[in-house]
């Protein structure tokens, strides 16, 4: 591959390949918005789960110019991870000087420099058969003509920039009502139903990485302590009763489809109206690499139908399906 790669839009796509060729859920392009505001863009946003307990959320700040001001962009890469309360960040630069590793490594900043970019140019790492960011969004205005036929292209930056700050019950819901939009659009007569389903993925991934995120901090405690802090925070929640009892609907046959236990789904709903099910050991752990077949799913040249895809995606848009009153048949077929 040529060097072009490492220009522009093309650095960010490779390295984006890059860390999903290790196992972590990518976003590029995630915007950070304060008071209706964009602020600034995430050149990436990393999403890993190391164990049950670990998850780790980083920021990647790509400068590929012939004058990187890499020290600069150290400082800019560290503020942003304070401002968003991430766990860690990476600088990744052109620049090769070894006082720009070490002053990162002073910082907690973790530097991929020009010598790292340019064997990722000749890696199989950053050849991922996948469509790009821009190409997406292209589908997208396509699909709906820009902000004429529903924005498309608005709903899904909106989504991205969701993950940002808001792993929560209340982007849960946000989540939830796109992909009921869009699997709307599905029932209808589309033209072209490709670009719908790569919002059905896409939003589906994040709505499931929003879930284990909240799952995180409710797996090793006692179970009566789980108990207690899940009755405040699924009873109540950030948005109140009514969306708490709705994702709880939502998570009860979520893992239900994960875990592939018949009947397993209705007994979790029975049990979570008195709030205990999420007290109990349950395994979690299909969520995340559940997000990850979906996003690459969205993501493919060919966008792929559901019957084609895994058994664990197909579980989780048959219970969307439900969840919204839909024929499964028609969903799924």
């Amino acid at each position: 591959m040529s060097e072009q790669l490492l220009k522009g839009p093309a650095a960010e796509e490779a390295l984006r390949n890059y860390f999903l060729s290790i196992g972590y859920f990518v976003i590029r392009g995630s915007k950070f918005r304060f008071n209706r505001f964009d602020v600034t863009d995430i050149d990436l946003w990393l999403y890993g789960r190391s164990s049950a307990l670990s998850r780790e959320r980083l920021n990647v700040d790509i400068k590929n110019k012939k004058t990187p001001q890499a020290l600069e962009r150290i400082f800019w890469a560290k503020g942003l991870q304070s401002v968003l309360n991430l766990d860690g960040c990476i600088v990744a630069t052109t620049d090769v000087r070894p006082d720009v590793r070490e002053f990162g490594l002073q910082h907690q900043v973790k530097v991929l420099d020009g010598r790292f970019l340019s064997r990722l140019t000749h890696s199989s790492r950053s050849h991922l058969q996948r469509i790009s960011e821009e190409q997406l969004l292209s589908q997208l205005d396509q699909a709906s003509l820009g902000k004429l036929g529903g924005d498309w292209r608005g709903r899904y930056e909106a989504n991205k920039s969701r993950v940002l700050d808001s792993l929560t019950f209340d982007g849960c819901n946000a989540w939830l009502d796109d992909i009921g939009y869009f699997l709307g659009q599905l029932q209808e007569s589309l033209s072209n139903p490709a670009p719908a389903w790569r919002m059905v993925y896409v939003t589906g991934a994040y709505f499931l990485v929003s879930v284990d995120f909240i799952l995180r901090e409710h797996v090793a405690i006692e179970q009566e302590q789980r108990r207690v802090l899940l009755d405040s925070g699924f009873r109540y929640g950030v948005a109140g009763k009514a969306f708490t009892e709705k994702v709880g609907r939502m998570a009860a046959a979520l893992v239900g489809s994960v875990v592939s236990q018949p009947g397993l789904a209705d007994t979790i709903e029975h049990e979570l109206s008195q709030q205990e099910y999420f007290s109990k050991s349950a395994t979690q752990s299909g969520l995340f690499e559940t997000a990850r077949e979906l996003e690459a799913a969205a993501f493919r040249i060919e966008v792929p139908m559901p019957s084609s895809l895994p058994s664990t995606v197909q579980s989780l848009l048959g219970v969307l399906a439900d969840f919204f009153g839909l024929d499964r048949k028609r969903v799924l077929v």
